[in-house]
């Protein structure tokens, strides 16, 4: 059996074992893909700029990002409209999981950059902390749509 045939049958165990589209969401694969394009000057010559010969995918690019916040506004309301008594979930841990979220995630975002600047792991700049600090104290479609301002 040739070596690419036993890597392929290894691959499809091992993608079969683990769920990759959990593990690779599609943000996660957008950050992979526009880290490498933006990493590499030759794809970066050829996508990013408006005299980049493929420079439409960029454009592409640009309008789906803009379409996001929208989109999961519509996503957040129509979760919302179900409320909670479409949920079967007890209210012990919706509580529990707004109390972590909002109270204990934010002070532990806190904790951690204020910590990495006083051991020099981080560098003193104010908003640089505070877009860390934006990761650990707004929702998530709130953060999403603070970032992508």
């Amino acid at each position: 059996v040739p070596l690419s045939a036993r890597m392929k049958q290894r691959f499809q165990k091992f993608s079969n074992k683990i769920n990759l589209r959990a593990l690779f969401p599609p943000s996660t694969i957008g950050a992979i893909v526009g880290f490498v394009i933006g990493m590499s000057p030759p794809l970066r010559k050829l996508l990013i700029g408006n005299d980049a010969p493929l420079h439409v995918i960029e454009d592409v690019a640009s309008l789906l990002g803009d379409a996001a916040v929208p989109t999961v506004i519509l996503i957040m309301g129509a979760n919302l409209l179900r409320g909670l008594k479409g949920s079967h979930v007890p209210r012990k841990i919706i509580v529990g999981v707004l109390i972590v979220r909002y109270i204990f995630l934010p002070l532990l975002g806190i904790l951690i950059v204020k910590g990495a600047v006083r051991f020099r792991l981080l560098h003193n700049d104010p908003l640089f902390q505070f877009v860390l600090l934006l990761q650990f104290a707004l929702p998530p479609a709130m953060s999403i749509g603070t970032m992508t301002q």
